[in-house]
């Protein structure tokens, strides 16, 4: 198409855009037929001139040699002069300005504004320079009218027209260079607003000083100069939602910023009550991520300045014709630009070419040295040896592991089951902050082992597992958000499975309400796999649970063989009964009050917990809406336990995540039939089964040895008394006894290295529960020194079997619950050698020997006093436990001696009474 058409532009920028579209910003800009080719090397230009000149003669298109100009330090390019130190003003346009004669019309004074507002981001203050001239053109003609614009100035051009005109032309003249804005660092914003207008600066630090990248000011606008509603914190809040979302918003999307300003009330914008306009200015904010610090005005005087130099008067931003590029310049610089554009609060991720990831490995300076010697496919000699850096060498120690593929220098990783290779791209310098950030902070902020492997999956460099610890480590949002782990001191049991779907764990956790006001969130997982489904649900009812079970498991992976769940009404009622017998599955739970019986969910609900802190606090709210991507994060991540990811094991094969076509990764087709195909996948599928199993093995094995050496309680003894944790009181309960008053007895240890115990109350041995080591604590029965009486007693014959002690006090149990045997009084350490009691036709204990003839009466044991018992001394009971518990201070007395108290002489006085309650 010819030149002079009215499409003619168009219609050539969309030849170039599908001719060069893959390469803008990467390697050239595009502007009609102006094309700019980039580099950092001599090597690199090279490469991409010829594919710029390759395409050119694939389209039929030539480029006039007199045009072209190759290997420039400096070019310039639609006005601007573009070079390593920055962006500046064309002098040859400039020049111009200078001879520019004031105008004579309305017409003239409007190709002037025009002109200079092109260069308006090289100009500190130009609104406020150009206010009067603007003013005079809205006097004149008005705003949108054509009319009037061969009209003379005349006397209309007033000296303060006249100084803004020639202080316009020195500004242009005296441009700075703005330093290119390297999307690698973090921005400074100084924003700054007044009565008279807003005014910010955009800029960075550069090799050790702040260099700007541009300027922006504008006037306020009649409704924004109504002081009763816009206070000073309300305006400086303006000036950050101008300079962020319209001004600076291609700069800031998806980078970090540091935001300065002189208003100390804006630096708590996030506690600070605001009102429905500022709630819209916070919604737009919301996508940006920056920080808010204060600067007094005495230190702010970029932005102040700016901010204070537009006089009231009508806003006059309606009034500027508007002239812009049409996209902004980006720098040529070590970071290519396609780094910048995974930045983004919504990543958009393009696929990388083959040459441009060669590009890069080309300019890192460690990879370099070793390309220098892969290209001549030589090795270093022992004296070269000693010249590579140690990054370098420990690459060319691998040298059988490196391998190339179109142009791109990769790394052998071979897999556990040593039959397949997975090629792990070398990853230049430049690009390990964006893969970190893209597997760290954008997959869920998991853990060093858990972000290793995803690393490691696709890339590799020297010393990758240092770096990868201390960037987990230096995540801010993991050091906020994330509870530092406790060490368990019970013994450990495990729950393991042989395939998937064989045991399902099921539980429900509770987070804060969401927007629509969900709380509850029913976490299915499968033992085997680790894949793991979350559900928000509106209640925890058992109908609840069967549906989401039925719909959401069910019907997408099949029925488990074994359902495991902790003791729940919604999991233990009669539907969830009927349920599974309907289904045929088996049906477990965990013992009271101890959830790491159900191990497998309750660590995944801390793990989902903690990826959901990672939110930003703008977006905790809507934790229901990311859910689905959080457990997609977690499902695609390689589980330490089985070494391979959830999604894997569950489905045959790896999921393919954003970051893989930033690098390339995309999976060749395969050749051969679908019964190859098939055979291939079930051997793979049978070394991952069984490599998992055995993997699961060895983990829990470690598990357990690491966690049984901080166990410090001994195992309890069939028969002997504890106490069982009281879980009965809610609310506030810091003072409360944490053990129950109600002695214990157990009826039932486990064997081996068990966790569970059969347990009753001494008084009802009916009464069994099932509970937790950690539920119970040994009783302790200590001896404590009876203090002497004001009259020695008289001496007490003992019956041949009576001892000093009274652990050897015998004890007739009624025949009416239990068969009668003797039973010795029992300590912390366990029983003694001789029989215990126990319960007839209960079925709860049947093992333990019962021993009749051994049992004698009660009075022939009691010891014989010279005195009468008081009848208060001794009550006689008909009860199975009579005389056990009497003394609930389980203090020492002497048995049958008359007047007790009074021979032992008073124990309290007032003043300890008053002062030890407890006693």
């Amino acid at each position: 198409m010819p030149f002079g058409l009215c499409n003619a532009p168009s219609t050539f920028q969309r030849l170039m855009q599908r001719m060069f579209g893959d390469q803008q910003y990467q390697s050239l800009l595009l502007y009609l037929d102006d094309i700019i080719v980039f580099s950092s090397s001599v090597s690199q230009h090279l490469q991409r001139l010829e594919v710029v000149l390759g395409r050119l003669q694939k389209e039929g298109l030539k480029a006039k040699l007199e045009k072209c100009v190759f290997f420039q330090q400096e070019v310039s390019y639609l006005g601007h002069v573009i070079s390593s130190n920055g962006v500046s003003t064309d002098p040859a346009k400039i020049e111009a300005v200078a001879q520019w004669q004031r105008p004579g019309n309305v017409s003239e004074l409007r190709s002037f504004l025009g002109f200079a507002s092109y260069y308006r981001r090289f100009v500190e203050g130009f609104a406020q320079l150009a206010g009067p001239l603007h003013k005079l053109v809205a006097t004149l003609v008005g705003t949108k009218s054509k009319k009037g614009l061969g009209q003379a100035l005349g006397m209309a051009w007033t000296p303060q027209c006249e100084n803004s005109f020639e202080a316009l032309k020195g500004k242009l003249v005296s441009a700075p260079v703005l330093a290119y804005a390297d999307f690698s660092r973090p921005f400074i914003l100084e924003i700054d607003a007044s009565h008279s207008g807003l005014g910010a600066v955009l800029s960075q630090e550069h090799e050790g000083g702040v260099r700007p990248v541009a300027y922006a000011s504008r006037g306020l606008r009649p409704p924004e100069r109504n002081m009763v509603n816009y206070s000073s914190m309300k305006l400086e809040f303006l000036a950050l939602k101008w300079a962020m979302t319209e001004k600076f918003r291609e700069y800031l999307l998806g980078h970090k910023c540091v935001v300065f300003t002189d208003n100390n009330p804006l630096s708590y914008l996030q506690s600070a009550k605001l009102g429905a306009t500022e709630h819209r200015w916070a919604a737009q904010l919301a996508a940006f991520d920056f920080q808010i610090k204060y600067r007094s005005g005495r230190s702010n005087k970029n932005a102040d300045a700016l901010s204070r130099q537009h006089p009231p008067g009508p806003g006059l931003e309606e009034y500027l014709p508007g002239t812009s590029l049409p996209v902004p310049i980006q720098q040529a610089s070590q970071v290519d630009p396609l780094i910048s554009a995974t930045q983004t609060v919504v990543s958009v991720l393009p696929g990388s070419s083959s040459l441009d990831i060669r590009s890069l490995q080309d300019a890192d300076s460690v990879l370099k040295e070793v390309l220098s010697f892969w290209e001549k496919q030589v090795q270093p000699s022992p004296a070269e040896r000693r010249q590579i850096s140690r990054p370098a060498m420990a690459l060319l120690r691998q040298w059988d592991r490196l391998v190339e593929k179109e142009g791109v220098l990769y790394r052998r990783m071979f897999r556990s089951d040593g039959g397949e290779e997975n090629l792990q791209l070398i990853l230049p310098a430049v690009l390990k902050p964006e893969i970190l950030r893209n597997l760290h902070q954008e997959h869920g902020h998991q853990g060093i082992e858990r972000t290793m492997e995803l690393v490691r999956q696709r890339c590799y460099w020297p010393g990758m597992s240092a770096d990868i610890k201390q960037w987990c480590q230096e995540c801010e949002r993991c050091q906020v958000a994330k509870d530092s782990g406790r060490v368990p001191h019970s013994f450990m049991g495990h729950l393991l499975a042989s395939r998937p779907n064989e045991i399902l764990a099921i539980d429900f956790t509770m987070l804060e309400p969401s927007r629509n006001g969900l709380e509850n969130i029913l976490v299915m997982t499968d033992v085997f796999s680790k894949y793991t489904v979350a559900v928000p649900t509106r209640d925890q009812r058992a109908s609840t649970v069967a549906q989401v079970l039925l719909k959401e498991w069910f019907f997408k992976f099949g029925v488990p063989s074994r359902i495991h769940s902790d003791q729940g009404r919604s999991f233990e009622s009669s539907l969830m009964q009927q349920f599974c017998q309907l289904y045929g599955i088996e049906k477990s739970r965990t013992t009271p009050y101890h959830p790491a019986g159900n191990g497998q969910c309750e660590r995944f609900n801390r793990t989902l917990h903690n990826l959901l802190r990672t939110l930003p606090t703008s977006r905790k709210l809507d934790w229901a809406a990311h859910l689905p991507q959080v457990i997609f994060c977690y499902n695609t991540t390689p589980h330490q336990g089985t070494g391979e990811s959830p999604y894997f094991l569950m489905f045959g094969q790896e999921p393919r995540l954003p970051i893989d076509f930033l690098l390339g990764r995309v999976q060749d087709p395969i050749p051969g039939e679908i019964q190859d195909w098939v055979v291939e996948h079930q051997a793979r599928l049978k070394l991952a089964f069984e490599g998992a199993r055995e993997r699961l093995l060895i983990a829990a094995g470690r598990r357990k040895e690491r966690h049984d050496q901080h166990v410090r309680e001994l195992p309890l003894q069939e028969g002997q008394l504890v106490y069982l944790r009281d879980n009965t009181v809610r609310g506030r309960h810091k003072i409360h006894d944490v053990w129950s008053s109600v002695v214990y007895q157990v009826l039932r240890a486990p064997v081996g290295e068990g966790a569970v115990y059969t347990v009753a109350p001494v008084n009802d041995l009916c009464k069994v529960k099932h509970v937790h080591r950690d539920m119970l604590k040994a009783q302790v029965q200590k001896e404590a020194p009876v203090p002497p009486p004001r009259v020695s007693p008289p001496q007490v014959p003992v019956a041949p079997l009576d001892t000093s002690s009274d652990e050897d006090l015998w004890l007739l149990v009624s025949e009416t619950r239990s068969t009668a045997v003797p039973v010795p009084a029992l300590s912390a350490s366990g029983p003694t050698g001789l029989p215990m009691v126990v319960p007839a036709g209960d079925g709860q204990i049947s093992d333990a020997p019962i021993v009749p003839e051994r049992a004698q009466p009660l009075d022939s044991l009691l010891p014989v006093v010279s005195q009468p018992c008081s009848s208060q001394s001794l009550r006689r009971t008909s009860r199975s436990t009579a005389g056990q518990h009497s003394n609930v201070y389980r203090l020492p007395r002497s048995v049958g001696v008359e007047n007790m108290v009074e021979s032992q002489g008073p124990v309290l006085n007032a003043h300890s009474a008053l002062f030890r309650p407890w006693r």
